[in-house]
């Protein structure tokens, strides 16, 4: 019996996918980027913000190499001529640009002129050097002249005379009278009057501006040029414990060498509606050198002069609402990056307990001096504290 064979048709195949399979493999994907998208950011923010540590470090060790071949470290601004218009000529910047391996721009920059001369400096300031921006600072980073980190210049007065806003916070011009005598207060158009006052506003600040002959003659002004900035060796408190540099993203305005306070510094604004006392105690909110209390705004009526509190601006200007500007901020999410005196650079949160932030400023409110002036003495600090 002859057996038939049937043909057997193949099965073609499935060509492409379901619509079901489709969404899926979608939907997978999206999971992924949605585990994967914030880890990447995470990961870019982590290395701009170790970026930005690595300018203040290499800034912090051209300030250390400025002041082994100086014997102290650089004006926060140098000015000269006449008393009535001093004549700006350049920041700090300037003075660290060869020891930031940029002698290209050092040497050819002329100490004798302002910083923006037309003929000379204008150009050269306006240079784009990326060891001074943040990578997180858009107005900085890449832009011409910009500037993202400025210097210690110490504690000023929440109510700064007008007269006091061009020539900044000179320490023997504090307008605080830190041993409440209630005489002889140092104003910016009488300084040096309470030498107690003025010695312990200077060691409330790390970098001050040099004026040279612009503010005329006299035992105040011998005294101002013969003790601007520190030394290293001057830092009392411990350099560890002193904040050298730190960013402020609403500095820099128009150029890095621009000499004006708050274009190139930061201070601590103190109350000035309270005024100091000579034995707080372990009174924290008592206003004192001890504890010097956070300065309000006339502006906004707060405390915009701490870490992070005007990171959108204004412009640190000399200004009312300006001067407020003049203080850490930067768009690190929690804090800002910071530089000490020791060389170190570490990251301060913007949660800071403000004495504690206040006595880090300071490079030498811990000496002693409570007996001879009546002014009070900071506590040092621990290591646990920041």
């Amino acid at each position: 019996m002859q057996t038939r064979r049937l043909p057997i048709t193949p099965k073609h195949a499935r060509r492409g996918f379901t619509l079901i399979e489709l969404l899926v493999v979608i939907s997978i994907i999206a999971t992924l980027m949605a585990l994967i998208l914030p880890a990447i950011q995470q990961a870019r923010a982590a290395a701009r913000t170790l970026e930005c540590k690595n300018n203040l470090k290499n800034i912090s060790l051209a300030a250390h190499n400025f002041a082994s071949a100086k014997k102290k470290l650089p004006a926060l601004g140098t000015y000269s001529g006449g008393t009535s218009t001093p004549l700006a000529l350049r920041s700090w910047v300037v003075e660290l640009l060869a020891f930031m391996d940029r002698r290209d721009i050092s040497d050819r920059w002329d100490n004798t002129v302002a910083w923006n001369n037309a003929t000379v400096n204008l150009g050269l300031g306006g240079t784009s050097i990326k060891v001074l921006a943040c990578p997180d600072d858009v107005t900085a980073f890449a832009v011409g002249g910009g500037l993202s980190y400025v210097a210690n210049n110490g504690y000023l007065t929440a109510g700064i005379s007008a007269a006091g806003l061009l020539t900044g916070n000179r320490w023997p011009a504090g307008e605080i009278d830190w041993n409440a005598d209630g005489t002889n207060i140092n104003l910016s158009t009488a300084v040096d009057l309470d030498r107690n006052d003025a010695d312990a506003h200077r060691d409330a600040g790390v970098f001050w501006a040099d004026f040279g002959d612009t503010l005329g003659t006299g035992a105040d002004v011998a005294r101002e040029r013969q003790k601007n900035s520190h030394s290293i060796d001057g830092i009392y408190d411990g350099g560890g414990q002193t904040i050298m540099f730190t960013e402020n993203m609403n500095a820099g305005s128009t150029s890095w060498a621009n000499p004006l306070w708050t274009n190139v510094g930061f201070v601590y604004m103190v109350d000035n509606g309270t005024a100091p006392v000579t034995n707080p105690g372990t009174n924290r909110s008592v206003n004192s050198y001890k504890y010097p209390q956070p300065g309000v705004s006339t502006v906004t009526s707060k405390n915009d002069n701490l870490p992070n509190r005007q990171k959108a601006g204004p412009e640190a200007t000399a200004s009312a609402a300006g001067v407020f500007a003049a203080a850490p901020n930067s768009n690190h999410p929690g804090g800002v990056n910071v530089a000490y005196c020791d060389g170190s650079v570490g990251f301060i949160s913007d949660s800071i307990d403000t004495i504690v932030y206040a006595s880090l400023i300071s490079p030498a409110g811990a000496r002693n001096r409570q007996t001879s002036t009546g002014i009070p003495a900071q506590d040092p600090l621990s290591d646990n504290q920041y």
